[in-house]
């Protein structure tokens, strides 16, 4: 209702006063015609006329099918102006796929010039590299020209050279046949006086040789005693070194061993005074694989405290000695005296 007042607020205005009016009619029913008055008599007669209600209905009708001539108008302007929208859209749309025509067409434009250009690019390439290559043979050619007559002019240089060295040879041959000659004729008396020298001195040689060698046997056999004295000396020294560092090493990992454990350990009440001597089975780096006790102190509590703190101790120090490692991984013995 509120759509159609917005739509057309004159004509809703009328139909409602035309409603109005008939209602009134009706109510007050108002007579429009002529009154008669009765023949002799006071009396008053009311006449009253009926609307009639196809009347109405008609009218109704007609307003209705004025409204839906008028909704129909107000639809059918939407339909064109849509169209019109439309219409305007397809319009604005080929316009824009002929300019995206023309404007693929432009590219395909270009593009074949820039073909057209590559090409003539290209073929200008191909001149330039053929005119190169052209003037690269002629090159070519002139260097090996130059290059045959510079190995023409080497092989006659040779030629020569080798003719030049025939005859330095032949002359040197010559010269060295005399020379050997006059070499060999000295030689012989060289060689004879040389043979009477050689044999004398042969003979001196092979008594200082002899000598000599007496006087190096007794040499060597004495350096070889004093190396014997020596090396044997060495060998005690050596040997008592060693033992000192051993004994060294082994009281520092003890004691470090000692120290380790005990900060580890736990005295059992009533145990003090008690000692035992424990055995344990090692791993490469100190770890402990086995701790028994060999030498109980006594005191089960004790016995079991202290194989609880080698345990704790875990890995246990080890020497830094190749030799005293080894023995350490055959098994470590200690007694363990907390009050020492």
């Amino acid at each position: 209702m509120l759509a159609v007042f917005k739509r057309n607020p004159v004509a809703l205005v009328l139909a409602i006063l035309l409603h109005i009016g008939l209602a009134v009619f009706l109510v007050f029913e108002f007579d429009w015609g002529d009154k008669v008055k009765p023949i002799g008599g006071d009396v008053q007669v009311v006449q009253a006329e009926l609307v009639d209600a196809a009347a109405l209905q008609q009218a109704e009708d007609d307003k209705q099918a004025a409204e839906q001539a008028r909704n129909k108008a107000e639809e059918d302007a939407k339909q064109q102006a849509l169209q019109q929208r439309r219409a305007e859209e397809q319009r604005k749309l080929a316009e824009i796929e002929a300019r995206k025509q023309r404007e693929k067409q432009e590219a395909e434009r270009q593009a074949a010039e820039e073909k057209k250009k590559a090409e003539e690019a290209r073929q200008a390439e191909i001149k330039r590299q053929e005119a190169l290559r052209i003037e690269q043979e002629a090159e070519r050619k002139r260097q090996a020209e130059l290059e045959a007559r510079r190995k023409a002019e080497q092989e006659r240089k040779a030629e020569e050279a080798r003719l030049a060295e025939q005859k330095r040879k032949r002359e040197e041959a010559e010269r060295e046949a005399k020379r050997k000659a006059e070499a060999e004729a000295e030689a012989k008396r060289k060689a004879e006086a040389e043979a009477k020298a050689k044999a004398e001195r042969e003979r001196k040689e092979r008594l200082a040789r002899e000598k000599a060698e007496k006087e190096r046997k007794a040499r060597e056999a004495a350096e070889a005693k004093a190396r014997a004295d020596r090396a044997a000396r060495e060998a005690e020294l050596a040997a008592q070194l060693e033992a000192e560092q051993d004994a060294s090493e082994l009281a520092r990992v003890a004691g470090l061993i000692k120290e380790k454990v005990e900060r580890n350990w736990t005295r059992p009440v009533g145990t003090e005074g008690l000692k035992c001597t424990v055995s344990v089975r090692l791993g490469a780096s100190g770890s402990v694989l086995l701790v028994n006790v060999v030498e109980s102190s006594g005191n089960i509590a004790f016995d079991r405290s202290v194989e609880a703190a080698v345990r704790k101790a875990d890995p246990l120090p080890m020497p830094k000695s190749e030799r005293l490692l080894a023995e350490f991984r055959k098994g470590l013995k200690f007694i363990f005296d907390p009050s020492s």
